[in-house]
């Protein structure tokens, strides 16, 4: 009995001790600073545009056991999932509407980043004046801003977007109303350039809204709605508490033009946020059944069309547990328009959790190759959103 008390309280010593340990030592995630969740968003964005480009449309996707399997993920399946994300050169000659670069080495952008290449080239030219006039003449100009070897791609990249652009600025010849663009069809096209809207007024998402809203001539449709309620929710996922929930929150409220309260129709941004988490319910941890569900749900004629990336990011993000490397490779094994996808997706995960949630070398190379293509990358964007940011 005399030994057995004494090694009660000894045991029980031990035990707080050793919790009070783990309380001390145990760090909060550290909150990367705005610059660095800006810059993390930005990179993440093209990061995700190259790494997608190689495998755009390729049939049959790229796959991997998780996303083949009929069993549920586990923790240890989405890190070897994440370790799968890479860069890789790609396997097809030029394309107008993909790189401008032959058979271009890992890194190479296609036009998801151009388009950012044109909305920044309207503040440095602009000093700074983003209106829809300026933005669409900055499309228009964009072949005098290219290398001379680019301007054949560009010609034959701008028909269709010009004929919009030109009546935006007020012309008629040679142009047609801007909402004849893609046949009617409402399309991601606004998610390309304007996602760094984001970052010129964080902490006015409403505004970020109604600039997007302002600037997209070419969205038409409830594609005005969808892609502008992207941006608003980018930007709230910059300031410092932001994460998934508040990013989802944000695109789900703000809504200066009162989407929500239209009578007799529901928002659909409201209802494709809405399947996205009822698909992962259903999938059950299971990413081949939720793949399957995504082809069977998505009632799209186009993988492109605006709501598409909004439901495959978001799906994709909650079943691996909005792992940012994880989330990023099921963009390329799901296919269809994975540059699209994934530029959405690192726009998202570099928001949150800042620049360095991407390797040090895809940051990099996708820079060096933005530089030695186009003259401009990331780095001269953050010049530039320093210099023009509420």
């Amino acid at each position: 009995m005399i030994v057995t008390k004494k090694l009660v309280p000894i045991t029980l010593l031990s035990v707080v001790i050793a919790l009070m340990a783990f309380v001390v030592n145990e760090k909060p995630e550290e909150v990367p600073p705005l610059h660095s969740k800006i810059e993390g968003m930005l990179i993440g964005s093209a990061i995700g545009d190259a790494a997608g480009g190689p495998v755009e449309f390729v049939d049959p996707p790229l796959r991997s056991f998780w996303t083949t399997c009929d069993q549920r993920i586990t923790i240890e399946g989405i890190e070897e999932l994440g370790k799968l994300f890479k860069l890789r050169p790609y396997p097809k000659d030029v394309e107008p509407f993909a790189q401008w670069e032959p058979f271009g080495p890992e890194g190479t952008i296609t036009d998801d980043t151009r388009f950012k290449l044109i909305l920044f080239n309207t503040l440095k030219n602009y000093n700074g004046e983003l209106t829809l006039q300026n933005f669409a003449r900055s499309v228009m100009d964009f072949r005098e801003e290219l290398p001379e070897k680019y301007r054949d791609n560009y010609d034959r990249w701008i028909p269709e977007i010009a004929y919009a652009t030109k009546w935006a600025l007020g012309e008629r010849e040679n142009a047609y109303p801007v909402e004849r663009i893609w046949g009617g069809v409402p399309t991601m096209e606004g998610q390309m350039p304007f996602l760094p809207i984001a970052a010129l007024n964080p902490n006015d998402p409403e505004w970020c809204y109604l600039k997007c809203y302002e600037l997209g001539y070419f969205d038409i449709g409830i594609a005005k709605d969808i892609n502008s309620a992207l941006v608003a929710g980018l930007a709230r996922a910059l300031q410092a508490d932001g994460d998934w929930k508040n990013f989802e929150e944000a695109m789900r409220t703000v809504d200066p033009y009162k989407y929500n309260d239209v009578l007799y129709v529901d928002r659909q941004l409201i209802k494709w946020l809405d399947l996205a988490h009822h698909l992962v319910k259903q999938a059950d941890g299971n990413i081949a059944k939720l793949f399957d569900l995504l082809e069977e749900n998505l009632t799209t004629t186009y993988w492109w069309e605006t709501w598409v990336p909004i439901v495959v990011v978001m799906t994709c993000a909650e079943i691996v547990d909005y792992n940012p490397l994880a989330s990023m490779q099921l963009m390329i094994e799901f296919g269809h328009d994975t540059d699209s996808y994934a530029q959405v997706m690192g726009a998202v995960m570099g928001a949150i959790h800042g620049k360095n949630v991407w390797p040090d070398n895809m940051s990099e190379t996708v820079n060096r190759r933005m530089k030695e293509q186009f003259n401009q990358n990331v780095d001269d964007w953050m010049s530039l959103i320093n210099r023009y940011k509420k």
